[in-house]
């Protein structure tokens, strides 16, 4: 358990221990703050400030490990890799507050390890040489050169005093930015490809319990069955109410290049248990992934456009055109609920220009249309690159369909620069909305709209309100004004991480066809990336994701009322 202590301290004095030991690093930061709150008007006399210890002297107290574990040395705690985050197992409430970490970063050089408050970063050295912050909290800032040492003990702190956060290196002031004292903070350390040695880490203030997760299905774990990771998840429902969780097992390691087979597993009581894994597409060692289903509404088929690749070709080798073959696009279907699919064949003929290199559908569920002169097309979003001008940022959006059941597929249009995976929705008057994942460095989703089924496109606009890092989001349609039996309220939900860190898995929801975003929902604190929401039966909504560092891709379910009043 963590102990905590209240603590209390005359008006105005201001303890004096000697900033060498751990447990002087930590009334300090209480005096600090104490000082202030004390000398505050209306006030009492005395005050009590709640202070707990993280780790202490290398050894934990109370922490929550995301990704894989930190190892205790005689003196520190210790952590390092990409995706593996240390956070204090409690979080900061209204009020003023500290956080103080004495540490040491060796490979520190370039290496982007950060301090983490609610998913935002500030970094002791970045890919520029600099400190940094980028995040919703902090901004994106370069913070001049690092004054951090390689394998050279230090201390940071983070102080909120009012509506200001100061932070501090060995007691020199680094930054002061802006936050509303009544906003809830979680704390964590990322190494990323630093190594990370904690010798004491502390908070001091309203200390309280987290939310408690999501209740949730591990539908694929890591280090399960015959592959060493599943990424890039997709889930649509059938017309027999069955729900289809797709995904790529990567056999030798975490890549998106090698060995990936695309893989299903099928549930008949909306996710409470699945089948054993299914294997709908394998080719030796090569790549077969981003899955985009869609369910044919009409015909009940459902359509698996898919992509592929040479194994030992990479992404970078494929955009250089060095590689042996450029992504292809490819189509299986399944006629029985999703037990068995066809043989999987190429359509790149009519979905891909010659002159593209990189391919991706969605990845994500697909959509088939609803009203207007395309209805019952099934509309595909997929991502391409185009080298032509080398002026332009090479990745692009764009759609194709079929308007005939799946017998053939048409290239629609393209968007413009910069733009990459991808999810549609349609809109009320029958228009079509693309989300996009941005390339503009403004860690925010790119939206476009067609009003002629997809086949051109509005200029991009990139929307604030979705902040989101470079990331894969989906976007999906919940209820249309005119459906009486869901509040007769036109709803869209969008689905990502928030802020710029691959952390925060959020719904956003919009009421005005996307124009406006004024609800929004965490459904997982922790590491999130990919996603893909689905609308059950019963009204409930159904989210798989990456979660944790890609430690599994989870199923959980949320109701509206969750989603838009608080309640369960």
């Amino acid at each position: 358990m963590m102990r905590q202590r209240s603590v209390t301290l005359p008006q105005g004095r201001v303890a004096k221990l000697r900033p060498t030991s751990p447990w002087a690093v930590i009334w300090t930061v209480i005096a600090i703050l104490l000082q202030g709150l004390l000398t505050a008007p209306g006030m009492a006399d005395e005050a009590k400030f709640v202070t707990a210890k993280v780790v202490s002297q290398g050894v934990a107290q109370q922490i929550r490990v995301q990704g894989s574990p930190w190892t205790t040395t005689s003196r520190s705690l210790v952590g390092s890799g990409i995706g593996n985050l240390l956070f204090a197992n409690k979080q900061l409430g209204a009020g003023d507050f500290a956080v103080t970490v004495r540490l040491q970063i060796d490979q520190l050089d370039k290496s982007a390890a950060s301090v983490v408050l609610n998913g935002s970063h500030f970094g002791f050295e970045g890919s520029g040489g600099e400190m940094f912050t980028h995040g919703e909290m902090f901004g994106r800032h370069e913070l001049g050169p690092a004054i951090v040492k390689n394998g050279t003990a230090f201390e940071v702190m983070f102080r909120r005093s009012d509506n200001r956060l100061v932070v501090e290196i060995d007691s020199q002031t680094i930054r002061v930015f802006d936050i509303d004292r009544a906003t809830q903070v979680t704390v964590g350390l990322r190494p990323h490809r630093s190594i990370m040695k904690v010798f004491d880490f502390a908070l001091a203030g309203n200390l309280q319990v987290p939310p408690k997760p999501l209740p949730h299905v591990d539908v694929y774990a890591k280090g399960t069955g015959d592959y060493h990771t599943y990424r890039i998840p997709a889930v649509v429902i059938t017309k027999q109410d069955t729900l289809l969780a797709f995904c790529e097992g990567r056999k030798d390691g975490s890549g998106d290049a090698g060995n990936i087979d695309m893989l299903i597993r099928r549930s008949k009581d909306r996710g409470a248990t699945w089948t054993t894994t299914q294997v709908i597409w394998s080719d030796a060692a090569n790549t077969c992934g981003n899955a985009c289903p869609v369910v044919d509404q009409e015909t009940g088929t459902i359509w698996l456009p898919m992509t592929w690749n040479l194994g030992s070709d990479h992404e970078s080798q494929i955009m250089k055109g060095t590689s042996q073959h450029p992504r292809h696009v490819y189509l299986t279907h399944s006629n029985d609920d999703g037990l068995t699919w066809s043989e999987s064949k190429r359509i790149s003929i009519s979905t891909r220009r010659d002159h593209w290199r990189w391919y991706a559908t969605g990845p994500g569920n697909a959509i088939q249309l609803t009203r207007g002169p395309h209805k019952g097309r099934l509309l595909i979003p997929a991502n391409h690159s185009d080298h032509a001008d080398p002026a332009r940022h090479p990745y692009r959006s764009h759609v194709f369909w079929s308007d005939d059941h799946g017998k053939s597929w048409e290239l629609g249009g393209v968007h413009e620069d910069r733009t990459n995976e991808s999810a549609v929705v349609e809109l009320s008057d029958g228009s079509i909305l693309q989300s996009m994942r941005s390339y503009h460095n403004k860690h925010n989703r790119a939206h476009a709209t067609s009003s002629d089924g997809g086949q051109t496109w509005g200029p991009v606009q990139l929307v604030d309100a979705l902040q989101t890092p470079v990331c894969q989001g989906n976007i999906l349609r919940y209820s249309w004004r005119e459906d009486a039996d869901r509040g007769g309220k036109s709803r869209i939900l969008y689905c990502s991480p928030a802020g710029q860190g691959r952390t925060h898995l959020t719904i956003h929801v919009s009421y005005d066809e996307g124009k406006t975003w004024p609800v929004k929902k965490l459904v997982h604190a922790g590491g999130s990336a990919y996603s893909n929401m689905v609308v059950l039966p019963d009204g409930k909504i159904g989210i798989l994701f990456e979660k944790d560092g890609y430690q599994t891709i989870s199923f959980t379910i949320v109701t509206l009322a969750w989603l838009e009043d608080g309640d369960a």
